[in-house]
């Protein structure tokens, strides 16, 4: 059960990587989110709201359900809280530039930020309404990556999945159920099913009650990094 719940909540984070873009006129955006997940063996359910502005760059999650906790993330650091207390840090690859915030508030949703990475586009084709897009990792890089397919749909990213160097399916994403908020392309539904030792994780995001620049609840947005 717990190392269940452990690959559940790295998938959490994993649906919020993403990738970086330069800062344009939106910088700030926060909202309502629940997250239902099950494997073979375990059904979770996690609800709260999300803060980021591209300023302070932190995530800010204040979850209220199962726990009240919150999740700080900065830099390449993880930290969670409950209440005034620190009760696990995790250090990894830096997260806040690729999460799907700071990609939604820099307009680079649609081609989930790959047109600015190592990737590669190497192959356009269309498929009825769908344009499908090959991307590949770089020759040295080969041997440890796959290609990545992407999908649009009416111009908006409607699906990716994700190939190890042997062509396996690693996971794949759906973008659902968009919203223009001010401008703002938005997905409120993201299906991701993750592919673990022959686990399949299945995991599905619903945001509501998005707002952009908005004003006031700094200490949210600017949470204080735990000593």
């Amino acid at each position: 059960m717990a190392i269940a719940l452990k690959k559940i909540f790295w998938l959490f984070l994993c649906t919020i990587i993403l990738s970086s873009a330069e800062a344009q006129d939106f910088y700030r955006i926060s909202g309502d989110f629940s997250i239902k997940s099950k494997d073979d063996s375990t059904l979770s359910l996690t609800r709260g709201s999300f803060y980021y502005d591209l300023n302070h760059r932190k995530v800010v999650y204040d979850l209220n359900f199962p726990h009240e906790e919150k999740w700080i993330l900065s830099d390449s650091l993880i930290f969670r809280m409950r209440g005034d207390t620190l009760y696990e840090k995790t250090e990894g690859a830096s997260i806040v530039e690729f999460s799907i915030f700071h990609l939604i508030l820099n307009n680079k949703l649609h081609d989930y930020g790959l047109r600015e990475s190592i990737y590669d586009l190497k192959e356009v084709e269309k498929n009825g309404d769908m344009v499908i897009y090959t991307w590949t990792p770089p020759l040295i890089m080969k041997s440890m990556l796959g290609n990545v397919l992407l999908s649009q749909k009416d111009k908006r990213l409607f699906g990716l999945v994700f190939l190890d160097k042997d062509g396996n399916i690693l996971r794949k994403q759906f973008f659902r159920n968009f919203q223009n908020i001010n401008g703002l392309e938005f997905p409120t539904e993201i299906v991701d099913l993750v592919y673990v030792e022959g686990l399949e994780i299945v995991q599905k995001t619903n945001y509501k009650n998005i707002k952009v620049n908005e004003a006031g609840k700094e200490p949210m947005y600017n949470f204080p990094i735990p000593n």
